[in-house]
């Protein structure tokens, strides 16, 4: 008998919706349940537990969760969205049946995203490594205190950004904290990596995009006090000034069962609220 986790957020519309799903694939699954973002709930998985299939029900921020705990090996990954429209999560409730059946036969379609490994070092020395889905996140502490950040590319220094912050996101993050930062929208079958400053000094600077082939590190300033990297918003670690933030390429990949109702771009119409006029 094959495994299946199922990862839900702690609400009754969830609850339920975990009932049923273990209910309908119980027979066919080992099935293990946990509650995304509650290591306090969460209990030991069964021996030797090794999921096929991965259920998250809730929004973006569960669909994250269970890919940075269970997903980046690999495993197919059904995202049900039970609140308002998510990227990530775009399997509404009402087609969950018809998706889990094709996902259980070999038949969904899969989309394979591209992920970042993020690692700092201090001192020459590597202190911290993660796996990044949508964005590393380099925040100020000190709410009136502005940062520089040297960004260096293939080795070559090239420029310094001076803003409250700075986000690294992957093109699937490219529809998260990058874009209320005002970056750009990028397909998510892109290989590349998004830099954009968060409210920067000079109203000039502007995010770039770089392709992945290149090894992408920013320094943080000297005047950087008690800055931190958040690491898709559910990590985090304190920086210190000269720390160096070094993104590339992942060997880990996050597969996402799609939508078979609606196309990436229907997803991107709606949120970012564009419309089929007719020009005047």
């Amino acid at each position: 008998m094959d495994d299946l986790v199922i990862v839900y957020k702690n609400d009754a519309s969830a609850v339920i919706l975990a009932d049923q799903t273990e209910a309908s694939l119980g027979g066919r699954f080992r099935v293990y349940r946990e509650i995304s973002n509650s290591p306090e709930t969460r209990t030991q998985p069964p021996t030797n537990f090794n999921p096929k299939l991965i259920v998250s029900l809730g929004g973006d921020g569960t669909l994250l969760y269970a890919a940075r705990t269970w997903g980046l090996g690999g495993v197919p990954i059904v995202g049900v969205n039970l609140g308002r429209l998510g990227f990530l999560a775009e399997i509404e409730p009402e087609i969950l049946p018809v998706v889990l059946n094709s996902a259980v036969s070999g038949l969904a379609k899969i989309q394979d995203r591209t992920v970042l490994d993020c690692s700092v070092t201090r001192a020459g020395e590597e202190i911290y490594r993660s796996t990044v889905i949508n964005d590393a996140v380099i925040n100020k502490g000190a709410p009136a205190r502005i940062m520089n950040f040297k960004l260096s590319v293939a080795g070559t220094d090239y420029w310094t950004y001076r803003a409250d912050g700075l986000i690294l996101a992957s093109p699937t993050g490219s529809t998260a904290y990058n874009l209320s930062a005002g970056g750009p929208v990028v397909f998510p079958d892109f290989e590349a990596v998004l830099i954009t400053p968060i409210c920067p000094f000079t109203l000039s600077t502007r995010s770039v995009i770089l392709p992945l082939r290149l090894n992408v590190e920013v320094t943080i300033g000297e005047r950087a006090g008690d800055a931190l990297l958040t690491a898709d918003g559910q990590t985090f670690i304190p920086l210190e000034p000269l720390d160096r933030i070094k993104v590339n390429r992942s060997n880990a990949v996050v597969r996402l069962v799609s939508n078979p109702t609606r196309h990436y771009l229907n997803t991107l119409k709606i949120k970012l609220g564009l419309y089929n006029d007719k020009p005047d």
